[in-house]
């Protein structure tokens, strides 16, 4: 009988639908997360650290009920030597390495924030999707972006007389 049940509890926990998917194995973790709310209509920006501990895939997409949509962008220097902001199709994230979206490089554009950008309180939650099938789900307070100052980058000399 004893043998009977234990077949049954192992059989009952391999089928189990809550049994570890390969693919969500909670291979890609994130590390400080955050969110940058844009002014007025501006799209705000997340920023977060991935670090892969399986093999190669891509960031592919991300979702979230705060927003109407979100885009992958990088920055890329014309041939005139500015810098610009395209959108692409992915991010590559090594194997066994990181993948950082930051300020300046890859990043995440948040589009349409249906939330209160008052309420300072309550996090948003981003699905960041992968090519293997990953999802990986993370958490921020967002941060509200401030206007510049009129001064802001402005450097005054002191009139000398002729």
């Amino acid at each position: 009988m004893r043998f009977l049940l234990l077949s049954l509890c192992l059989l009952g926990f391999a089928l189990n639908p809550l049994h570890a998917d390969p693919r969500n194995d909670m291979a890609i973790m994130a590390h400080a997360p955050s969110i940058k709310l844009g002014i007025g209509d501006r799209p705000g920006v997340l920023f977060v650290t991935l670090h892969n501990k399986s093999s190669a895939t891509q960031l592919v997409g991300a979702t979230s009920d705060a927003f109407e949509r979100i885009e992958l962008h990088t920055h890329e220097t014309s041939a005139d030597g500015m810098m610009r902001m395209v959108q692409v199709t992915d991010f590559a994230l090594p194997a066994n390495g990181k993948l950082a979206l930051k300020p300046g490089g890859h990043h995440l554009m948040l589009f349409g924030f249906r939330g209160d950008k008052r309420d300072k309180e309550a996090a948003i939650e981003v699905t960041l999707n992968f090519a293997n099938g990953a999802s990986l789900s993370v958490s921020a307070q967002p941060m509200q972006r401030q206007k510049p100052s009129p001064h802001h980058g402005h450097h005054h000399m002191p009139h000398q007389g002729h």
